[in-house]
């Protein structure tokens, strides 16, 4: 049977179709009305990265939805890459992201 869900160590189940947010040349206000498109449909795992440059975007857009009551942060996973230059201090880069 194939599930539309992974359910992680920690017993919590994550969605396995998740949103990438890397656009070439990226535009915030596309990020952020993409992400908002992707809510209402039903998206509640999302893709990014610190060189896709698309975090502060995904963070706004992911912020309002949670601050106008559409979306609860416990429904939400955001899934990121370390850069290779991060890799020295991955602290760092993991506070980066989730600013």
């Amino acid at each position: 049977m194939r599930s539309n869900q992974v359910r992680l160590n920690c017993g919590i189940t994550m969605p396995v179709i998740g949103l990438g947010t890397y656009s070439f040349q990226n535009d915030r206000k596309t990020t952020q009305e993409a992400v908002h498109m992707a809510l209402k449909m039903g998206y509640r795992h999302f893709d990014t990265a610190k060189i896709y440059g698309s975090e502060p975007a995904l963070g706004s857009a992911l912020t309002e939805a949670i601050l106008d009551g559409k979306v609860e942060r416990e429904d939400i996973f955001v899934t990121s890459k370390l850069w290779g230059s991060d890799h020295h201090d991955p602290v760092s880069g993991l506070k980066q992201t989730l600013k």
